[in-house]
């Protein structure tokens, strides 16, 4: 595998006049809503050339500055809206990738938080990379405060988020990739079981994050466990971009109406991950608040969470 990223410390960007401006971005609304109700001035911002425009919430979380921004789901949306985001705004100082994954662990329940130290990318081209390894994945390592700020702050669990062409629909696959990522955890699993997620859009983010020099972290709240399967007319319900078409899903459920269920219970499932990562993102922006008010001479205590954002 080919290890990309370590950019050193949280914070590298640059700052504006509302102070360093955090960017967290998630590929569907439902994953940030809870976020953006905890949004103070929150006000709307346009960004031209992603389709019909990519919409961003700007204003306040904590008394930090913050963009949200919803790029839709699959790899093409994920790549093109965060490019757009980052070549638009001014003085971006880190990105949060925050959303829904599905568990590769046993050992994670529903809406256990993981923050991910590595992003693997199963399908990665042999040219994502001048030196790309036979077994054609790329990793990807986000930014170590940030990884420290969710993990001591937040509760979150320290794991790897394994990316797909395809969604991990079945108990078998999700097995498989749950193989993909020990091995690029290489020893690192030896003491403490590895806390391991799929999803479609982790790599993309990381990808555009790390071109852009703009430190990176992934935070997922897992919303179908290891031992769960997916119904299957999610992925034949994806465009040539990676985007499940909800019309396409209402369409197929006509003919499968016992997929139904499952996905209602998923929509529920996805809310309330939403609240746990709500509570991850605020508590991880005001910790890394205060790195940036210490760099500028400024820095106030802040208490760690008394209760972890999601258990495993």
């Amino acid at each position: 595998m080919t290890e990309v990223g370590g950019r050193g410390a949280s914070g590298a960007s640059g700052t504006s006049a509302d102070g360093p401006l955090t960017v967290v971005v998630a590929a569907m609304k439902e994953e940030v809503a809870a976020l953006l109700a905890r949004i103070e001035g929150a006000r709307q911002v346009a960004i031209p050339g992603v389709g019909g425009g990519l919409d961003v919430t700007v204003g306040r979380l904590r008394s930090a500055a913050i963009a949200v921004a919803v790029t839709g789901d699959g790899e093409r949306n994920a790549r093109r809206g965060l490019s757009a985001l980052l070549a638009t705004l001014p003085s971006v100082r880190r990105v949060i990738v925050a959303g829904v994954a599905g568990g590769l662990h046993p050992m994670l329940a529903q809406a256990a938080l993981v923050v991910c130290e590595r992003v693997v990318e199963e399908t990665a081209p042999p040219a994502a990379a001048s030196d790309a390894a036979s077994d054609n994945r790329l990793v990807r390592r986000a930014d170590p405060g940030l990884v420290e700020a969710a993990a001591k702050n937040a509760g979150a669990r320290r794991g790897v988020a394994v990316t797909t062409a395809q969604i991990a629909d079945t108990v078998a696959e999700k097995r498989r990739l749950l193989g993909v990522a020990t091995a690029s955890a290489g020893d690192q699993t030896t003491s403490t079981p590895l806390a391991a997620v799929v999803d479609l859009e982790s790599a993309a983010f990381a990808a555009v994050a790390d071109r852009a020099g703009v430190p990176w972290v992934v935070l997922r709240a897992v919303s179908d466990t290891a031992d769960e399967a997916l119904p299957p007319l999610l992925n034949r319900s994806r465009d040539d971009g990676g985007a499940v078409q909800r019309g396409r899903v209402v369409a197929r459920l006509l003919g499968n109406p016992g997929a139904l269920f499952p996905l209602l219970v998923l929509r529920q499932r996805v809310r309330a991950c939403a609240e746990t990562l709500s509570r991850a993102v605020a508590i991880t922006v005001s910790a890394m608040a205060v790195v940036d008010d210490g760099a500028a001479g400024l820095a106030v205590p802040v208490a760690p969470s008394t209760q972890p954002a999601g258990d495993v």
